[in-house]
């Protein structure tokens, strides 16, 4: 059966007064954003709504102690912090790697009710209580009011925003994104700011996948299993440079908390994401593919200025991956060049931001979940199409390819995609029955900002977290 699909390309416009952007030529038109906030909450009626103005609402995780987390109630035992499957492929060394630093975590309720969770993790690299360079999610003032800066001055660290239960069957979640700086260039270039791709360069030290590669023989790493971080790949520059920012990802687990970066490549339900390649990861290569929505048409990642959006879903993952290998989901990812229709090409990013006109200039996202599917759905001025929506609905099975872990209860699913997870580590042999079988079910958790505690590093404000659920209910 063919996708059951929306392209809804509504193009508002803005006016944008003295856009100084070298190379960028936005389209304006007259902006009418109340008819657009009316029609994308049609149907819906709001249940919660953080806007993080008044004295009442200040937050600072600063305020709340870090607690020492050693892999004790972890999500699974496959490729999270302590899994199985990183001992499988290293060895003894592994736990030698992994007792080199300690690590800290902290989950900080807020809002009404407490219905939000900031959840943070950071590494102390010489063991005395304290990171070194820890992330925070706090209130500050802005020109218009407060806003919630969410700050990850590290690599090895994460912050994220989550829901503190899982959403509902049904709902619309929706937020302003004001400010990003988690890589991608500016004016012209990846450097800038004394960053590199939004990297602070620290001396001495080096920003690293430590201790988490992306597989036995990969490139920029000889596959030594070492506790010096220098020895793995490099997030900064190098095959595997880049930088990232969830802009709205759904999870398949309660309670989510950072974690490195090829755990949630097995967790993720959709995801709205940045994805900032360096321009070494690039090469010679295209990069990828970004589609231009006023023509529909793609050009290579190579040329853009890496401020991109995805917008994708997971597929089934690899239950088999070859000996030495990291399993994953496929990705699917949707753009109006394939009218919506979700294709396995990755990346292939829907549209660019602009970083350079915020804040004044809102990015507001969105996902839906109905009786059928997703919608995943960004507004704001983009570097090809000035001001527009761009939206996509993507049914939970379309031609036999599901969306991971799609049913939040039993009901909605009997079994068929059920598998075995096999792993041929280098060291050891190990299966996981069950990935997906009848009876199951899989909540809903939202996941906003840097959850990669061995990738990802810089600073994003955001602003009115709105939780809406359908009126009929």
């Amino acid at each position: 059966m063919r996708s059951k699909r929306t392209v809804r390309i509504g193009i508002a416009g803005l006016v944008i007064a003295a856009a100084a952007i070298p190379g960028v030529n936005v389209p304006a038109t007259a902006a009418t954003p109340d008819a657009e906030s009316a029609a994308a909450t049609a149907g819906w009626q709001l249940k919660y709504s953080e806007d993080f103005q008044g004295r009442e609402k200040d937050l600072n995780t600063d305020s709340s102690p870090w607690i020492r987390w050693t892999g004790d109630q972890p999500v699974d035992t496959i490729m999270d912090d302590y899994g199985d499957w990183w001992k499988n492929d290293y060895g003894p060394d592994m736990q030698a790697a992994l007792n080199s630093f300690a690590t800290y975590r902290k989950d900080v309720q807020f809002g009404k009710d407490g219905w939000l969770t900031a959840s943070l993790s950071a590494r102390d690299w010489d063991k005395n209580g304290t990171p070194e360079r820890p992330p925070t999610i706090s209130t500050e003032k802005a020109k218009g009011g407060n806003v919630l800066k969410i700050s990850s001055p590290d690599s090895y660290d994460g912050a994220l925003v989550t829901t503190t239960q899982k959403l509902p069957p049904e709902y619309r979640l929706e937020y302003h994104l004001k400010t990003l700086d988690f890589g991608g260039e500016r004016n012209g270039s990846v450097f800038y700011d004394g960053k590199e791709n939004g990297y602070t360069p620290v001396a001495g030290e080096c920003k690293t996948q430590f201790p988490y590669a992306e597989g036995i023989g990969t490139k920029g790493w000889n596959s030594q299993i070492t506790t010096n971080p220098c020895d793995w790949q490099s997030v900064t520059n190098g095959p595997f440079g880049y930088n990232a920012f969830h802009l709205l990802g759904i999870v398949d687990f309660s309670n989510p908390q950072p974690a490195n970066l090829h755990f949630w490549h097995y967790r993720r339900k959709i995801l709205m994401d940045s994805f900032a390649q360096h321009p070494d990861r690039i090469g010679t290569g295209s990069g990828g593919r970004i589609c231009d929505p006023t023509t529909n048409t793609y050009y290579p990642i190579r040329d853009s200025t890496n401020n991109i959006i995805d917008m994708w879903i997971n597929g089934l993952p690899n239950y088999k991956p070859g000996k030495g290998g990291i399993t994953g989901n496929s990705q699917w990812f949707m753009t109006t060049c394939s009218d919506g229709v979700a294709e396995p090409v990755s990346p292939s990013a829907a549209a660019e931001m602009i970083p350079e006109l915020m804040p004044n200039s809102d990015y507001i996202f969105a996902v839906e979940r109905d009786k059928t599917g997703y919608t995943e759905e960004v507004t704001g001025t983009f570097l090809h199409g000035g001001h527009r929506t761009i939206r996509f609905h993507r049914d939970f099975v379309v031609d036999n390819v599901p969306i991971w872990h799609y049913n939040n209860t039993p009901d909605q699913y009997d079994g068929r995609y059920n598998g075995t997870l096999v792993q041929n580590g280098v060291y050891d042999h190990q299966e996981w029955p069950d990935q997906w079988p009848a009876g199951s079910g899989y909540p809903d958790f939202p996941v906003i900002g840097d959850p990669y505690t061995d990738a990802g590093e810089g600073t994003a404000t955001i602003d009115s977290i709105k939780l809406y659920v359908p009126k009929h209910k």
